[in-house]
C-alpha cells in the first residue's frame, strides 16, 4: 500500500511547486547528474521539502487511473490548445505547467510521455585517428576493431548493447548472447546480432556491412521511408543509403574485408582514382591525379595501407607516371608520355 502524508504534513504552496519543478525536471531523459545533485541538497535542506516531493510521488503513482477518465482526457487537450503564456510559468524551460496538481501530474501522463521511460545509458566514445587502428575491449567479451579515421560511442543497456558508429569502419566480433542483442547503429540503419564477426563502413551517403561470421539482421528507417530489412549469411555483404533503400545481397569481397584488419589493401582491377581515395585514408601525405588520361588506369596488387611511399614506386615502375610533390608534402601523379 502506498503511504500517504497525513494532512498536518501537507507543505506549503511555495515547497508544493518547487517539488512539482524538481519532479518533472528529474523525469527528463537529459538530466545532467549536477541537477540531481542540486535536487538531493534542495530536499535535505528542509523537511517541508521532502514532504512535499513525496506527495508529488504519491499522486504521480495514482494519477494512472484518472488519464483513463474521458473527462480528464478533454481536458488535457484544452490545457494543450492554450497559449503559451496561459499554460506555463515564466522562466526556465522546465517548470511545470501552472494548473492544478492532481491534474497536472495526470496531464504529464499524456503531454510528457517520453519522461516515463527509461534513461538512454551514458556513452563512451571511442576515436582512431587518421592512419591509427585501435581495438576497443567491451565489458562483455566483444571486442571492436577501428580503422583509420573512425568514432563510435558504445552505449550498453539492461536489454540492448547499442554501438554507435558515428564515421568511419569498424570490425565487431561479437560474444554471443540471445537476451541481449548486440546492435550497431550507423545513419539511418541498424546491423544486429547475437554472435558473430562483421564489418560496418560509412561511405559518404553509403553504409556498407560485410558479415564474416555468422548471422545479422539488418534494417533501415529513414524519414518519410518505409522500413527495410534483410538478413545475411556469412560471405555476404550488402549496402544502403540514406534515404533507408537497401541493395540487393551480393557475395563479400572476404580478402579486402580481411586485409585492412592486417594491415594490407587488396585492389583487383581498380581504377587508379579508386586506389588513391582508398590509400589515402590512411595517410597524411595525400596523392591526386594531375593528368586526365590516368584517370582510367587499371591497377591490381597488395599494398601496406599507409605506405604512399611504396604505392608510387609501384606506379612509377609499371606505368610511366611522375610523381610532383608540392610543398606541402601533396603528391600529384601525371603522365611522363
Amino acid at each position: 500500500m502506498e503511504e500517504r502524508i497525513s494532512d498536518d504534513q501537507h507543505p506549503s504552496t511555495g515547497s508544493q511547486d518547487e517539488a512539482e519543478r524538481w519532479f518533472v525536471r528529474l523525469l527528463e531523459r537529459d538530466c545532467p547528474d549536477g541537477v540531481r545533485a542540486d535536487f538531493e541538497r534542495w530536499r535535505a535542506a528542509d523537511p517541508a521539502h521532502a514532504a512535499a516531493y513525496r506527495e508529488v510521488e504519491y499522486l504521480w503513482k495514482q494519477s494512472g487511473d484518472a488519464v483513463q477518465d474521458a473527462a480528464v482526457a478533454a481536458a488535457a487537450r484544452r490545457a494543450l490548445h492554450r497559449t503559451p503564456s496561459e499554460s506555463w510559468f515564466a522562466g526556465r524551460r522546465w517548470l511545470f505547467p501552472a494548473v492544478g496538481l492532481g491534474f497536472a501530474i495526470a496531464l504529464a501522463l499524456v503531454v510528457i510521455p517520453r519522461f516515463s521511460a527509461p534513461s538512454e545509458p551514458a556513452g563512451t566514445r571511442y576515436v582512431a585517428l587518421a592512419g591509427q587502428q585501435r581495438t576497443v575491449q567491451l565489458s562483455d567479451g566483444s571486442t571492436i576493431l577501428l580503422n583509420t579515421d573512425t568514432e563510435i560511442v558504445e552505449r550498453y543497456g539492461t536489454q540492448t548493447r547499442r554501438i554507435d558508429l558515428l564515421h568511419g569502419q569498424a570490425q565487431f566480433q561479437v560474444q554471443g548472447n540471445k537476451a541481449w542483442p548486440f546492435v550497431v547503429h550507423a545513419e539511418h540503419g541498424t546491423v544486429t546480432a547475437v554472435g558473430t564477426q562483421f564489418q560496418v563502413r560509412i561511405d559518404g551517403d553509403t553504409t556498407g556491412v560485410i558479415l564474416l561470421k555468422g548471422k545479422v539482421d539488418v534494417a533501415t528507417q529513414a524519414p518519410n521511408a518505409s522500413p527495410q530489412t534483410v538478413s545475411l549469411l556469412a560471405g555476404q555483404q550488402v549496402a544502403f543509403d540514406r534515404s533507408g533503400r537497401i541493395d540487393t545481397v551480393k557475395p563479400a569481397d572476404t580478402e579486402l574485408a580481411k586485409g585492412w584488419t592486417q594491415g594490407k589493401l587488396f585492389a583487383h582491377d581498380w581504377r587508379l582514382p579508386d586506389l588513391l581515395a582508398e590509400m589515402n585514408r590512411y595517410s597524411a601525405t595525400q596523392l591526386s591525379i594531375g593528368d586526365p588520361s590516368l584517370r582510367d588506369l587499371r591497377v591490381s596488387g597488395a599494398f601496406r595501407t599507409g605506405d604512399q611511399e611504396n604505392l608510387i614506386l609501384a606506379l612509377q615502375a609499371g606505368w610511366q607516371i611522375r610523381a610532383d610533390r608540392s610543398k606541402s608534402g601533396q603528391v600529384i601523379l601525371r603522365s611522363t608520355r
